[in-house]
């Protein structure tokens, strides 16, 4: 009976590799000694897995990657060195990501309401405060609502 040898470890790894540090099939083949058609099979996905090609995807336009990439392009640009980036074509991205938005964040309503108590304290005290507990109850609205 073969010996079944389990490859989760250097399957995570090179998962890893492909999905984070943008590393090519054969790059990975070679720095972990698997061959070439055994990352394209794990590239696949496995057991209903999304597929690599799918996950980096997601890594690279998740929020905090993106915020990651323009502070790298900040810092370039402060040391005197041309933009890599297409600033009209990521306001457009903005812009339109903006108006397709139906909603707004929880955090936007909070940061609002909480501009408005101080705004009402000065006007109306006591109508300030008898607006916090609707503003408490509005906000919980909102959460539950991004759940």
């Amino acid at each position: 009976m073969a010996k079944r040898v389990n490859n989760e470890p250097l399957r995570a790894l090179a998962e890893k590799m492909f999905v984070e540090e943008g590393m090519t099939a054969k790059a990975i083949a070679a720095s972990i000694d698997v061959t070439e058609q055994t990352i394209g099979r794990w590239r696949k996905g496995i057991q209903g897995d999304i597929s690599w090609d799918e996950k980096r995807k997601q890594y690279l336009t998740a929020p905090h990657n993106i915020k990651k990439i323009l502070m790298n392009e900040l810092g370039d640009l402060a040391e005197g060195k041309e933009s890599k980036l297409d600033v009209k074509a990521i306001t457009e991205v903005r812009k339109a990501m903006e108006f397709l938005s139906e909603t707004i964040s929880a955090q936007v309503v909070m940061a609002v309401l909480k501009e408005f108590d101080s705004w009402m304290a000065v006007q109306d005290p006591e109508i300030a405060v008898s607006f916090l507990e609707w503003h408490k109850l509005f906000l919980l609205y909102k959460v539950q609502q991004e759940q």
